[in-house]
């Protein structure tokens, strides 16, 4: 056997670690932490009640969800941040799919929470609108979507006032016999990429889009700036007009990929032909969905990943219902 302490093997019968001291009970519930603490004094957070150390990572580090072949999300860490504010939702829906992307902003409160009950509200109101019919009106079913989860960011407002309430970005589709409906408010990116070459389906409500945009600055004078990445529109109860969705209707044609993910993925590969070449070394093989999306958040992480990375993929197969 190994002592849980120092990781020095020991013969089966000892009672003690020869090494450290420790005092070994064959059959016992091993602890949960350097210190002795068992499981049940770990919070989510992954801290030890009795130490005050990180005894283990939390699940939302890195999540992972598998609809089915064609459409998975795998969410993660990356390496630079002490925990993930991304959380996404992926739901099938008769012959559609439904699909959420959330970003939570780092310099709120409670970020994670405000995208984790974003994305689960957003995917459950498409996921609805969907099975029962109401996806045709496309326009206002994603507005619908995106303003439920908006509301329920009021259950985490702070009713003595709150200068930094949880907020989150968000990117969100609707897709069924190949009539597409994408939905964002922020930075957060969709994009389409096949036989006809990739492109990017959503516009960053960021200053530096907007200042390149309204011709003021060029992308590489506006790079250079401070505020460059700064998001311009969110969710969140101090967003008020900041967080209009801007929604968009396309027709697309399989075979082809849809992929959402936040800037933790898409700043390594700025350009729908760089994020284009991940997802074809990702599919040469016939990789299925998880397959891909586990492949982008590698290639990020290997990048740096200086932020969290989440990446959903739709594989849209030799039919619109990407069975």
């Amino acid at each position: 056997m190994q002592c849980f302490i120092c990781a020095a093997e020991l013969p089966d019968d000892d009672f003690f670690c020869e090494a450290c001291g420790t005092a070994l009970s064959p059959g016992a519930e091993p602890p949960a932490c350097s210190c002795g603490a068992r499981a049940r004094e770990i919070d989510e957070e992954g801290y030890c009640g009795r130490c005050g150390r990180r005894a283990r990572r939390p699940a939302s580090d890195h999540i992972e969800k598998v609809v089915s072949a064609v459409c998975a999300a795998v969410s993660d860490l990356g390496q630079k941040h002490s925990r993930n504010e991304d959380r996404f939702g992926v739901r099938q829906s008769g012959n559609g799919y439904a699909l959420v992307v959330c970003d939570g902003i780092s310099s709120s409160r409670e970020s994670e929470q405000a995208s984790a009950a974003v994305a689960a509200c957003v995917v459950e109101s498409l996921a609805q609108a969907l099975r029962s019919g109401a996806a045709a009106d496309r326009d206002s079913a994603m507005r619908q979507a995106i303003a439920s989860g908006e509301a329920a960011l009021a259950a985490h407002r702070d009713p003595m006032g709150d200068d930094n309430p949880p907020s989150t970005t968000v990117v969100a589709a609707m897709i069924a016999d190949g009539q597409l409906t994408v939905g964002w408010v922020g930075d957060s990116r969709a994009f389409w990429i096949g036989w006809g070459g990739a492109r990017q389906l959503t516009s960053d409500h960021s200053w530096m889009n907007m200042v390149v945009s309204s011709g003021e600055m060029t992308e590489e004078e506006a790079e250079r700036r401070p505020e460059a990445h700064s998001i311009t529109r969110w969710l969140g109860a101090d967003a008020e007009e900041n967080a209009n969705a801007d929604v968009a209707h396309f027709n697309v044609s399989p075979p082809g990929v849809l992929l959402l993910c936040t800037d933790g993925l898409w700043n390594y590969a700025k350009t729908p032909e760089a994020i284009a070449r991940i997802v074809g070394e990702s599919n040469g093989n016939g990789a299925d969905a998880l397959t891909m999306a586990r492949n982008l958040v590698a290639f990020a992480n290997a990048q740096g990943g200086h932020d969290n990375i989440t990446a959903v993929v739709l594989h849209m197969l030799g039919d619109s219902r990407a069975q």
